[in-house]
């Protein structure tokens, strides 16, 4: 089955720069609407829809953080709707804010994706041949945080019998004795991947990820994708401007190519997983 999860790294790669290029640097609030839903249509896919909503919640906490807080820092624009001890609390702001909160929420969720479909194998697989110590190092950290968050929660269930209701001493003890372990397991693997003699010569290189057909079209259209919403972003056809007064650029043909090419780029691995599930259900139905 062809899911998102088995292309190539390197495809996977260029999809992931791909899009989060483009979401990292506009501020058209339809290209990051897009980039969300994309994002978080996949997320539902693979996590299903109450996990994803547990994660989703802390998510808009942020959205609504920046939203609230940007207008009491920054008071640019020329539409003021209240003032504050004289202070002006403008229209510009607000939205600024909104879509500076709607930029950080679709990173963040692209980010978990990535997170989600990369592994350590795959980052060793890209970066091993040109960058081997900072590939290692780097997988090593990936696994290293979710390690230390089991063996924190392990900890935790573990000292709650001992430590009655006193929340605070039951966190800083078992934050402390996870740091303890975690410190241990790293001096034992240090010492095992001396023994196995890493260093001492340089390394062969495995790959088990072959660079197929699948991958090759993924790759085109995914680079095909943002060729096109470059173009309409570097002639303009998507700006959206904040200050002084918020100003929409008018609907044109580039411009709705470029926001229909970054709808498919954004939903690409959604479309992908939807449509290898419905095969799936259906292969299942004719037994």
């Amino acid at each position: 089955m062809l899911r998102f999860n088995s292309f190539n790294p390197l495809a996977q790669l260029i999809y992931f720069v791909s899009v989060l290029l483009v979401s990292m640097f506009t501020w058209n609030y339809i290209i990051l609407l897009l980039s969300l839903f994309g994002a978080a249509a996949y997320s539902v896919l693979q996590k299903g829809f109450k996990l994803f909503l547990k994660s989703f919640f802390g998510y808009v906490l942020i959205f609504l953080l920046v939203t609230i807080t940007n207008p009491l820092f920054s008071h640019k624009g020329v539409t003021p709707l209240i003032f504050i001890n004289d202070i002006p609390i403008t229209l510009e702001a607000i939205v600024y804010g909104a879509v500076l909160g709607l930029m950080l929420l679709s990173v963040i969720l692209w980010f978990s994706v990535f997170n989600s479909v990369f592994d350590s194998e795959k980052l060793i697989y890209i970066f091993g041949r040109f960058l081997p110590r900072l590939a290692l190092l780097f997988s090593m950290v990936l696994h290293f945080v979710p390690k230390f968050i089991l063996v924190f929660k392990r900890t935790l269930a573990a000292q709650s019998d001992f430590c009655g209701k006193n929340k605070f001493k039951q966190y800083i003890g078992a934050f402390s004795a996870s740091v303890s372990v975690m410190l241990e397991g790293s001096v034992q693997t240090a010492d095992s991947m001396s023994a196995r003699g890493y260093g001492v010569k340089k390394r062969s290189f495995y790959c088990r990820f072959p660079f197929t057909k699948a991958d090759t079209v993924f790759t085109v259209l995914s680079l095909g994708m943002l060729t096109t919403v470059l173009f309409a972003l570097a002639t303009c056809q998507l700006d959206f401007l904040i200050y002084p007064h918020i100003e929409m650029c008018d609907i044109t043909i580039l411009s709705v190519i470029g926001m229909s090419a970054f709808g498919v780029l954004s939903f690409m691995p959604f479309i992908i997983e939807l449509k290898e599930e419905l095969v799936w259900k259906f292969s299942l139905s004719k037994i």
